[in-house]
Order: structure tokens, then C-alpha cells, then sequence
């Protein structure tokens, strides 16, 4: 896994210079034993898309979820094959650390004292579960924005794929507007490739998505927070905290006890509380970047997945695959057989 170290684009600052964009940012992926297949494709290509960031974390999620009325760990995480898979995931996160990937690593492991504290400051005094009701990650997506200590925290999880042209940074370019836009708490790129034709219609950040959209200069606003990618600006988020308070919390509580929904995902928390206060996130119009997201990993998908990155670094894909944010596998399959020459 050959990586050169991204070199800071900004010198040191003095007391005269002021602090350049990028060093408001730290860059944050996080890492699951789900990510052990294909991280070491993924993850370099995120970190080289942001090379003017202050620092860069990884968390890395030691924990097996919870089991809950969904989830049943010890079916789908028999052990001792997870703790197999853990071992191997704690050898990637230094590799990547020693490629010069990531300044820091957060632990995060199974019954650690971040939890309650992390609780208590983002969701609820008593909402520390590890997991959501699903078995995804909880915990990790509060620790990825709590560790850093700049003001904005730009997050992917380690299995997205993105196209940023070249010269272009979509994360500096949020903050070159985002004064313009009070009620953002949360932005992101496109969240999918533009659709070619841009009549209004079909201009949107994707055709599937079905959350209202406010148009505004930059793009769009909504009321949706993926946590797949994401710059959240900490200084506007704090004064929201904890997210379950109210009659939230009291709804919480009585889905824990009927055992129903809970705990909940950080995206449906997000969406509750801030989403019914009037903020939002900023989606991105600008075609020099956007984002794919796998919602399977097959074999299929990990064999073509080092030719699947180079085409979309290029922005060469497959015409299906134009405003959808879900990669469409058959599709891509048919077009990198097409475009590779035969032997």
C-alpha cells in the first residue's frame, strides 16, 4: 500500500499571518472491521483529495454492536472471527498511520470511558450505546467530531468514493460561502455524479433523494444529515447539544423500553432534532465534486474496485450511473468490459 505523505500547502503561521483555510479542517475517516477489504484503495484516495487539512484522525471502531430486537451479533458477527477481524483491523490502522495516511488514531474499544462522556454531550445522558438498532456505527460518528480541535471536522466513512477535479477542494470551497448560510450545520458535495442534461429537473443532488431541497446560490438546502461524508462546523453545532432533549428524549426512553427503534441511528437523531429546528445541511452544486457510495460490497464489487476508483478520479462512468449516489454494479461491470482493451 505505497502512499507519499501529503506535504502542508500552507507555512507555519506567525502572530501577522493569518490562518489559511485548510487549517480550520481536520480530516476524519473512520474505520470498522466492515472497511478490512477495500480501506487500503479507498482511504488513500481520500486523504490525497484533502491535502490542505490542519490534521487527520482516524477512528477506528473496535466494538461489536449490541444485539437488539434486529441485530443479532452472534449470527451475523459469530466470534471468534470478529475478534480475528479486530486484530487485523488495529495492523491496518497503523499501516495507514505509518504510510503517513493519519497524524492520530482514536481507539475506540469496547467499554471505554468516551462513551457515557460522549453521550452526555451529543445524544443523551443515557443513550451510549456503541451501535445503533441496526448494528451501524453510533459512538464512532460522535467521537469523529468530537476528537478534532478545529472548528470543522471533514468526515467520510471509509468505503466512499469521490471526483474532485483537480485545483479543486469542495471542503475549502464550503467555507469560502458559508457565512452566507446561518442555518447550515452540516455540508456536503454533490451526492451524486451531475446528470449531463442540466435542465432543472434534473439538476439536483440526486434523483432519489426525496427530502424538500431550498435552492440558494451554492446549491441546495435540506433537511437530511448523511453521515457518510460530511463537514460539520462545530462552533454552530455546539449550542444544539445534547440532540435528544424534550419530548425526544421521552420518546427515546419509551422505544427502549418496548425495545423498538433504539437505539437510534445518528442520521435519524440528526434529522429529529435538528431538522425540526430549522437547520440544515448544505449540499454542494458545483460539478468539480461529488460522491459514490457502495451498498453492497460483493466479491464483484472488490474486483473491479481499483479500476471503479481510477475511472471515477477521471470522472469517466458509466451514463447509468449519472445522479444516483448508490453504485450501480451491473452497470459498472458492463462499462469497464467495454473501455478495457482486450488483450
Amino acid at each position: 500500500m505505497p502512499f507519499s505523505s501529503p506535504s502542508s500547502a500552507h507555512p507555519i503561521a506567525g502572530d501577522q499571518i493569518p490562518p489559511a483555510p485548510g487549517e480550520e479542517i481536520t480530516l476524519q475517516i473512520s474505520l470498522s472491521a466492515g472497511d478490512l477489504a477495500y480501506a487500503h484503495l479507498t482511504v488513500p484516495a481520500l486523504v490525497r483529495a484533502h491535502p490542505q487539512v490542519a490534521h487527520r484522525i482516524a477512528v477506528v471502531d473496535l466494538c461489536r454492536p449490541q444485539r437488539t430486537r434486529i441485530f443479532d451479533p452472534d449470527r451475523r458477527l459469530p466470534e471468534p472471527e470478529f475478534s480475528a477481524r479486530v486484530q487485523r483491523l488495529r495492523e491496518l490502522a497503523l499501516h495507514l498511520q505509518r504510510d503517513g495516511l493519519f497524524d492520530e488514531l482514536v481507539w475506540l474499544e469496547p467499554g471505554s470511558f468516551l462513551f457515557p462522556a460522549l453521550a452526555r454531550k451529543y445524544t443523551a445522558e443515557d443513550m451510549a450505546e456503541t451501535h445503533d438498532y441496526g448494528g451501524c456505527a453510533n459512538m464512532p460518528y460522535w467521537a469523529a467530531i468530537d476528537a478534532p480541535s478545529t472548528r470543522f471536522v471533514l468526515h467520510y466513512d471509509a468505503d466512499m468514493c469521490l471526483y474532485q477535479a483537480s485545483g479543486y477542494d469542495w471542503a475549502l470551497a464550503t467555507l469560502e460561502v458559508w457565512k452566507h448560510y446561518p442555518q447550515a450545520v452540516f455540508a456536503t458535495p454533490r451526492i451524486s455524479p451531475p446528470a449531463l442534461d442540466q435542465a432543472p429537473e434534473r439538476n439536483l443532488p440526486s434523483i432519489h433523494e426525496r427530502r424538500p431541497l431550498e435552492h440558494v446560490p451554492a446549491g441546495w438546502l435540506n433537511d437530511w444529515f448523511s453521515t457518510r461524508c460530511f463537514l460539520v462546523d462545530r462552533h454552530r453545532l455546539s449550542p444544539l447539544l445534547p440532540l435528544a432533549r424534550g419530548r425526544l428524549t421521552a420518546e427515546y426512553r419509551l422505544r427502549r423500553w418496548l425495545n423498538r427503534g433504539y437505539p437510534p441511528s445518528p442520521e435519524m437523531l440528526l434529522f429529529r432534532s435538528l431538522g425540526s429546528r430549522g437547520f440544515r445541511r448544505l449540499n454542494l452544486a458545483d460539478p468539480r465534486a461529488w460522491l459514490l457510495h457502495p451498498t453492497n460490497k460483493p466479491p464483484a464489487y472488490l474486483t473491479i474496485l481499483p479500476q471503479l476508483l481510477e475511472c471515477i478520479s477521471t470522472g469517466h462512468i458509466p451514463a447509468a450511473q449519472r445522479g444516483r449516489s448508490e453504485i450501480d454494479l451491473v452497470a459498472w461491470s458492463e462499462f469497464l468490459r467495454s473501455t478495457t482493451p482486450t488483450p
